[in-house]
């Protein structure tokens, strides 16, 4: 029936926050009546507050919308009634924390029915945060272009010891071919110095 008004975004951030309101109802519960709760163990388990948010938010949202029952039609705001009712009632049970934490959920699926209704999401918010987290494990898209990283230490696809060894070896090449065309002493004195060195 939600998902027919709205996008599951919606019903998620009422879920969750719902369970949220649910928790914080018990713990509020539990502080500002320590002795009644301290009389029973109440643990809070299990997610029917952020449920009773669902359907207490539908109740308060659609109130006139039909429930079929066997033969008959009845009212949803009929039902949520009866189990806010139940709820009262099951917090002075057995099941005490529970039935606070539900009341927490219903109270906030009221809430947002009704701030929604008056154009008001408090969910966008919580469903702002709940994108971002998503965004986190979504793959990031590659371009179809690929950036290519030229290594420092290469110089025309040779390191540059490669590089330095192959220029003093074309020197070295170049000083000979003059010395067999020209003689030994047609070489500057640079060059002759250049050929002591590397003949050491």
């Amino acid at each position: 029936m939600l998902l027919n008004l709205f996008k599951a975004k919606t019903a998620v951030s009422i879920y969750f926050l719902g369970a949220i309101a649910g928790g914080l109802v018990f713990l509020i519960g539990y502080n500002v009546f320590p002795s009644f709760f301290s009389k029973n163990y109440f643990p809070l388990v299990g997610a029917s507050a952020a449920v009773r948010a669902l359907f207490i938010f539908l109740c308060a949202y659609n109130p006139n919308s039909d429930i079929r029952i066997l033969n008959f039609n009845i009212k949803i705001w009929h039902i949520g009634a009866v189990l806010v009712v139940f709820d009262i009632i099951g917090v002075f049970g057995t099941n005490g924390g529970g039935n606070l934490a539900h009341l927490g959920g219903a109270l906030l699926g009221y809430v947002y029915a009704k701030q929604l209704a008056q154009g008001n999401d408090i969910g966008k918010g919580f469903e702002r945060s709940t994108d971002a987290v998503a965004g986190w494990f979504k793959p990031r898209k590659k371009g179809n272009l690929k950036t290519v990283h030229k290594k420092k230490s290469k110089v025309g696809g040779y390191t540059t010891g490669e590089f330095s060894a192959l220029e003093k070896q074309k020197q070295i090449d170049a000083i000979l071919d003059k010395i067999s065309k020209s003689g030994y002493d047609s070489l500057t004195a640079s060059e002759k110095e250049f050929l002591f060195k590397v003949g050491k």
